[in-house]
């Protein structure tokens, strides 16, 4: 959906994040995009500090979304020809079940995005990460390059509770 005055559509996941934040500033800034952020609620005055960016007014829309749902992010999606998917489970203290709390929600998120970006047909999608993905691998060479390769080692993870 590209017209002169509006630019290109992107959804961004997570708006009210603190990477995401950042993202709907500067993608706003360019004057090119019309963004969609997806917030948890709508209400919630953590987002608040969105509405008062340049240009959000005439270009930003705010959208409730549950990664977890995925009829509510095929609909945040639908009509975007670009999605950056920033938005992760973040619990707020210590999780007695971080594989049931953070990573299988994070997973079922993200692969509820790329779905609907599948289905929406969007021309680029960009997923966000953690070093937390590549960095706890005692393993790895030291000296050696991250790469796509570069796993965190899950049993590792488990024995030292890196995640909780």
């Amino acid at each position: 959906m590209e017209t002169a005055e509006r630019g290109i559509t992107v959804c961004v996941t997570g708006a009210g994040g603190f990477v995401a934040s950042w993202l709907v500033k500067l993608l706003l800034s360019t004057g090119r995009y019309t963004v969609r952020g997806t917030v948890r609620h709508l209400g919630d005055g953590k987002n608040a500090h969105l509405k008062t960016l340049e240009d959000a007014e005439e270009r930003l829309q705010l959208v409730k979304a549950d990664m977890l749902d995925y009829g509510s992010v095929a609909s945040a999606v639908a009509g975007c020809q670009g999605v950056f998917h920033v938005a992760s489970p973040v619990p707020s203290g210590k999780s007695s079940n971080p594989e049931e709390d953070v990573i299988a929600p994070a997973v079922t998120g993200t692969l509820n995005v790329l779905k609907a970006c599948y289905e929406a047909k969007a021309k680029r999608v960009v997923v966000v990460s953690s070093v937390a993905a590549v960095f706890n691998n005692p393993d790895w060479p030291k000296g050696e390059a991250f790469t796509e390769d570069s796993w965190s080692d899950g049993e590792y993870c488990r024995k030292n509770e890196v995640l909780q």
